[in-house]
């Protein structure tokens, strides 16, 4: 049944776009208040009653198409399989998309996003929400209130409220007022055009020459000035170099002073050294200095890496040596253990594997398998360790501490476990190689009875397995 009222709300919102097309309307830029009662759909998910709503909106015209609100929403749905009740509270920002906004009808599409506080069970929780849409704004008087009604789809990312379900997604039925604010804005009749007729760059207004011919540069007033083809300053009636270089200076015939053949910033007359190389640094006589910015003993002339850090070795293009002397292939400016045997698998440190990697660092969202960001950093260094190390049978593990009921904490423990390893088989790990288990309370690293105890306790830990 309520597929079936979701199915009759997808086309009712596709008639609306049809009525796109009427005369636009003067654009008002007032302020308003969008009041309105909304009647809700709930997801099969949520095992819930139909519900009602109320909304209360503030709003704006931004552009010729566009309108911003900023709303507050709130509805209840009756759960359908016992007592309780859905209790939500949301706030966000909508752009409405107007086709044209017509003297009557006003069709849209709306798009918004805000948070969704929702109480059930005793619990609550406030979560990202996202809402599309289509409508229409049927105006009703002079004065700009209009009448409102539309029909969106609601994403409630709400991964609390049921246990197994990550988000729901609602239908709305939305009907209500836009209310202006203050004086209907008055149509001002737009000034006249000041025409520029013979293209000159001054207008008619202040032209004093209207009829300059095409090309011909002109003063402030529009009248022509004697042309200057090279822009040297030396007009073209007294200019005998005509095509001078732009910037090289020139003498009142309008050719150059002196020439910089090597462009070195030493005119030829003083230029000892007059076919220098382009961008390299030169005495008072243009000749080459010989600098060497970086202090690797490779003047800059030559130096293809001129910022090595001081103290590193550099070839004679003045790039850095790279040596792995161990040859664990880390090389040594990056190598914490250098002395490492030949054959070892190593970090990215460079040092031994252990036979168990602890992924320090790596949490989740509280009682779930859900990782925060920052485990992010640590499961990517711990991805290329084992990408360095592609042979590697590994066993993701995860542990709890032992509060709580010990099978909620294996099963617990299994969801974390394999959240880690599709984490890694997503930065290009081989599946093939990854397995997951969760051991619960069962293999505790320290006393349960402290909180620093539990919390050594609650940890992922990658095994190596007969490697």
């Amino acid at each position: 049944m309520k597929s079936t009222r979701k199915y009759g709300i997808v086309l009712l919102a596709a008639a609306l776009l049809p009525l796109a097309g009427a005369q636009a309307a003067e654009f008002d830029n007032r302020w308003y208040l969008a009041p309105g009662v909304s009647y809700l759909i709930g997801d099969d998910d949520r095992q819930a009653d139909d519900g009602m709503g109320f909304q209360l909106g503030i709003g704006k015209a931004v552009s010729e198409h566009w309108n911003m609100e900023l709303s507050a929403t709130t509805d209840k749905l009756d759960i359908s399989t016992g007592t309780g009740k859905f209790d939500q509270l949301g706030l966000g920002i909508d752009g409405l998309y107007l086709f044209d906004r017509a003297p009557r009808f006003s069709p849209y599409l709306v798009v918004g996003a805000g948070a969704l506080r929702t109480k059930v069970a005793g619990n609550s929780g406030t979560h990202p929400m996202l809402n599309a849409g289509a409508g229409v704004m049927a105006h009703l008087t002079d004065y700009g209130l209009a009448l409102r009604a539309d029909a969106r789809y609601r994403m409630d990312n709400d991964n609390d409220s049921i246990a197994g379900q990550d988000r729901f997604g609602d239908w709305m039925v939305n009907l209500g007022l836009a209310v202006p604010l203050g004086a209907k804005p008055q149509h001002i009749a737009a000034a006249p055009i000041d025409m520029d007729g013979d293209a000159d760059g001054v207008l008619d207004s202040r032209d004093r020459c209207p009829g300059t011919r095409a090309g011909a540069k002109v003063d402030a007033s529009g009248c022509e000035v004697e042309s200057d083809s090279d822009n040297d300053g030396v007009p073209n009636s007294q200019d005998k170099c005509p095509g001078t270089v732009k910037g090289v200076k020139v003498d009142t015939s309008g050719c150059e002073v002196d020439v910089d053949g090597d462009r070195d910033g030493v005119v030829d007359s003083q230029d000892k050294c007059p076919n220098t190389a382009a961008g390299v640094k030169v005495n008072a006589s243009g000749c080459e200095v010989a600098v060497d910015s970086d202090r690797d003993g490779v003047v800059d002339a030559q130096d293809k890496c001129p910022n090595t850090p001081a103290g590193v070795k550099v070839d004679a293009s003045g790039c850095e040596i790279v040596v792995d002397s161990d040859g664990d292939g880390i090389t040594d400016n990056l190598d914490k253990c250098p002395d490492t045997k030949p054959a070892v698998k190593v970090d990215n440190k460079g040092c031994a594997l252990a036979a168990v990697i602890k992924l320090e660092g790596v949490t989740f969202a509280t009682n779930s398998a859900r990782l925060t960001q920052d485990s992010e950093a640590i499961l990517n260094d711990a991805a290329e360790t084992l990408r360095r190390n592609a042979d590697l049978k590994v066993e993701v593990a995860g542990h709890t501490d032992n509060r709580g009921n010990r099978q909620h904490n294996i099963r617990l423990s299994q969801q974390r476990a394999e959240a880690v390893r599709t984490y890694l088989v997503s930065k290009g790990i081989s599946s093939a190689n990854l397995t997951a288990q969760g051991y619960g309370p069962d293999k505790p690293v320290a006393d349960n009875a402290s909180e620093q105890g539990r919390a050594a306790n609650r940890r992922v830990e990658l095994r190596l397995l007969n490697n």
